[in-house]
């Protein structure tokens, strides 16, 4: 699936990042995250999608921010569903990292659906399904798996507190949640401690960093008692 792309010189770094983090490269995979890196591009240019503006930008932060969480899910995790998506991120990507997975992206902004199912459509991949949401008692997914999802991922959705609520009905007895926040991660925690544990949450953080940029990550997970 060729495409073009504003800057030709992106598949070396693509392949930096994920040899940094962890993932086998391919032909088929390369070609499909520049696909998806152009097609975030190029809508980026009529309608604000992500504050990046650079191909190479996108890559870094987006596919980073995805590799970081690749090597911490949980093992027979299969159904899982991605709260506040934005521009795929980490789900659409993960998909493209893991065919294996179902997954459901959600988000509460309609453009950013628009964007992820013409996406979607383009790459071809199934088992990956993006729906405009907001996620509360009265908006819930659609096509959820009948035990719940064995994974609940979000990236900058809001504060801890906030997202266990939004993933207790959504969750597996056994699942877990993980929240992507930076660097701040430890002091959210303490100031939600309380409430988390009060409400039948363990937690636990992993730090971690991102390949090539090196940044700062924070893992925060959440798993019902």
């Amino acid at each position: 699936m060729p495409i073009c792309l504003p800057n030709q010189n992106i598949e070396p770094l693509l392949n930096e990042l994920l040899q940094e983090g962890g993932i086998t490269s391919s032909g088929e995979l390369i070609e499909k995250l520049k696909l998806y890196l152009g097609e975030l591009y190029a809508w980026n240019q009529r309608i604000n999608l992500t504050g990046l503006k650079t191909i190479e930008e996108m890559a870094i932060k987006h596919v980073g921010d995805t590799l970081t969480l690749i090597r911490f899910l949980p093992d027979g995790a299969r159904h899982i569903l991605d709260i506040g998506t934005g521009p795929g991120v980490p789900g659409l990507i993960l998909k493209l990292f893991r065919p294996d997975l179902e997954l459901i992206l959600v988000d509460a902004v309609r453009k950013k659906i628009s964007f992820l199912s013409a996406v979607i459509s383009k790459i071809g991949i199934t088992g990956i399904r993006a729906q405009h949401c907001r996620v509360g008692v009265n908006d819930i997914p659609g096509h959820l798996p009948p035990e719940g999802f064995d994974l609940i991922v979000s990236q900058a959705v809001g504060p801890l507190d906030e997202l266990a609520q939004m993933a207790r009905p959504l969750l597996s007895p056994n699942g877990l949640v993980i929240a992507m926040k930076g660097p701040k991660a430890d002091k959210e925690l303490q100031e939600k401690a309380a409430y988390l544990q009060h409400h039948g949450w363990k937690t636990s953080i992993i730090s971690t960093k991102t390949p090539v940029s090196g940044l700062q990550r924070n893992l925060v997970m959440l798993k019902k008692h």
